[in-house]
Formats: C-alpha cells, structure tokens, sequence
C-alpha cells in the first residue's frame, strides 16, 4: 500500500499539481503506521528549493493530494499525510561521496590507466 501511494503523489507531482513550490521535489518514500491511519511521505528538495515554501505548499495540497489517493487507489480510508524532508537519503548521498573520494584518493588512477 505504501508503494501505491508513493507512485500516486509522485504521479500527481508531475501530471496534476501547478504549485511552483512543488516543482523539482521527490518522493523517496511512505511509511504508514500499522493501523493505516498515517502515511509518513519523505521527500528530497530539488536544487535552489526553498524548504519553508515547499513545506507550505505540501500543507496546501495535502487535501488535494488525499481526495485523489482515494478516488484513484480506490481507498475506503486514506491516511492523513504527513509530509517530512528525507534526512536519510541525503546523509547516505553525503556518505557515499565520501566514500567515492576516499576511494580515489588512497587509489589513483594513473593517466592511461583507465584504457588498459
């Protein structure tokens, strides 16, 4: 259920929403307590995203977002929507960039070295 949601508000991101406070977001993930009452939706911030304008704009759209989840997954309940930056995909991006450069720099590439 949880994908099924994701995919409809991404879906509705892109076709369906003229906000331009939502226009570069993604959502990474929905996680939605036992009892199916909350759906937790992370997401990521596009380049030059202001986070207090795309947090407005979230707030803004969440009924809109909730009326479509029902009509077009056919729900009997939607869960309120909670709608929070995605902290654990940024951290892991910044980790595996660390790692990337660790990499490089304790394993040089010597020049013509790539093509053997």
């Amino acid at each position: 259920m949880a994908s099924l949601i994701r995919a409809e508000i991404a879906r509705l991101l892109i076709s369906e929403v003229s906000d331009p406070r939502l226009r570069h977001l993604v959502i990474t993930e929905v996680e939605l307590t036992k009892d199916l009452r909350l759906a937790r939706v992370y997401y990521e911030l596009g380049e030059g995203s202001d986070t207090k304008e795309v947090n407005r704009g979230l707030h803004s759209a969440s009924a809109f977002f909730r009326r479509k989840l029902g009509t077009n997954l056919d729900l009997k309940y939607v869960p309120e929507l909670v709608f929070e930056t995605d902290e654990h995909s940024h951290k892991l991006n910044h980790l595996l960039s660390v790692l990337d450069k660790v990499s490089r720099e304790s394993h040089p590439v010597s020049p013509g070295a790539e093509h053997e």
